[in-house]
């Protein structure tokens, strides 16, 4: 009979048990000498726990908002302080509502939450309209504080609608409506108010906004002189002067960045107003000096041109309207399809002129530049027509609609976009549409 290999195995391993059990025997009675010299156990080391700091949530300081981080969490002080770890992130929220996640830092303003500069970005418009609204007393310049019947009935919402579209959404006016206000609210205040009252709280507590928007000279001896700061860090200068036989008109386009001091530094990509501009303004020393910030909702640009400290010139710049197709404009795509420009964008001012800029630095057939005129847009057709003032681009552009009345440009918003319909051969039918979006 064969064997059980387990039980023969069994056996095996028994025997060869009892020298082991010898040796070890041995090895224990001879360490009783070494005892003296066996290490001694160290204590763990002390772990200190990092101590929170003390940070703001700012519109004015907002009272009684919830929030946590990833150690810890409650609700704002009298002040609107909350507790955060430096490296950890914070999220505010009214009961269900929550505000997107930021960096927590010493002050947290709603252009954090957004992560731009610019006050005129929707989210930040909608966040200050929101919490402006939800003020307990309807005076936020006392500080706004969060009522507990908001927090137990507030709605999530979506900050990254368009104004118009958050504003009318479901879910903000049931929120205002049950904010537990003193006086009974159904609907936000103003876009207008709500920024006037944030950039004055930025302001007041030296927080540097952005100069992120398009801008017309208030005061200028130039026909056109306006400018747009993109969010990416670059911009687009428009300057005409007919009156000035040596000053070059056109456009520039290219690059900024400010500094703490508010100075700003350019570099320049496209170039065609000669020796104008914001072509001087470098990093080394000696350069020309530029400085710009925003007082009362205006752009103030201080020109130190000898680099003496002393400010030798002050322009002053009003932000562009932007309802219906009023303000600058960005190409989106043309049919669905990605435009090969490099830059191509249109600004319509409120006194019925609108600037054309084309780039394409891979067309030499093409003549880059701006083109400066006058539109008007049938109100039954959306028909637009043009007459040009200035023109730097060649036959791109609006030119062709100029010369032959019988083709069509067709111009409607709607949500923010700006759709352009062209009929190339005058049969009255869009042969292509090019969409344009905000900056």
């Amino acid at each position: 009979m064969r064997k059980n290999p387990l039980r023969a195995a069994n056996k095996h391993q028994y025997f060869s048990l009892l020298p082991t059990l010898l040796l070890t025997y041995t090895l224990t009675a001879c360490s009783g000498d070494d005892e003296d010299n066996a290490p001694v156990p160290q204590e763990p080391p002390t772990v200190v726990a990092p101590t929170p700091i003390s940070g703001l949530f700012l519109d004015s300081p907002v009272i009684g908002i919830g929030y946590r981080t990833q150690t810890l969490e409650g609700i704002t002080d009298t002040e609107g302080r909350y507790d955060y770890i430096e490296g950890e992130t914070v999220t505010f929220h009214i009961g269900d509502l929550e505000f997107p996640a930021t960096e927590a830092s010493g002050i947290v303003t709603p252009l954090d939450i957004a992560n731009t500069e610019d006050v005129t970005t929707d989210s930040v418009v909608n966040m200050a309209r929101l919490l402006q609204t939800l003020d307990q007393d309807s005076n936020p310049s006392n500080g706004i504080t969060i009522t507990q019947t908001a927090i137990d009935s507030a709605e999530p919402v979506n900050f990254d609608l368009a104004v118009s579209e958050f504003a009318a959404s479901s879910a903000v006016l049931s929120t205002v409506a049950n904010g537990g206000q003193d006086t009974s609210v159904s609907e936000l205040i103003s876009e207008e108010a709500a920024l006037s009252h944030l950039t004055d709280e930025l302001t007041k507590n030296n927080i540097q906004v952005g100069i992120v928007g398009s801008w017309l000279a208030s005061v200028d001896e130039n026909d056109l002189l306006s400018i747009t700061f993109f969010n990416d860090g670059t911009y687009v200068l428009f300057e005409v002067d007919s009156d000035d036989s040596t000053e070059e008109s056109g456009m520039e386009w290219g690059t900024y960045q400010r500094d703490n001091d508010n100075r700003v530094f350019t570099t320049q990509n496209f170039d065609k107003n000669g020796s104008v501009g914001l072509n001087d303004f470098g990093v080394e020393t000696g350069d020309p000096q530029l400085f710009a910030k925003l007082v009362n909702g205006n752009l103030i640009l201080d020109v130190d041109e000898d680099a003496d400290g002393n400010i030798d010139e002050v322009l002053t710049f009003t932000a562009l309207a932007t309802t219906a197709e009023l303000g600058p404009w960005l190409i989106r795509n043309i049919d669905g399809e990605s435009d090969e420009n490099d830059l191509l964008m249109f600004v319509f001012y409120d006194d019925g002129t609108y600037v054309h800029a084309e780039v394409d630095f891979s067309d030499q057939d093409e003549k880059s530049g701006m083109e400066w005129g006058e539109y008007s847009i049938d109100s039954a057709s959306n028909k637009v027509s043009v007459d040009i003032t200035f023109d730097a681009n060649g036959d791109a552009g609006l030119t062709d609609f100029t010369l032959d009345p019988t083709l069509g440009l067709f111009l409607s918003v709607s949500d923010d976009v700006l759709s352009l319909g062209v009929d190339e051969n005058g049969d009255n039918k869009v042969d292509e549409t090019l969409f344009f979006t905000r900056p």
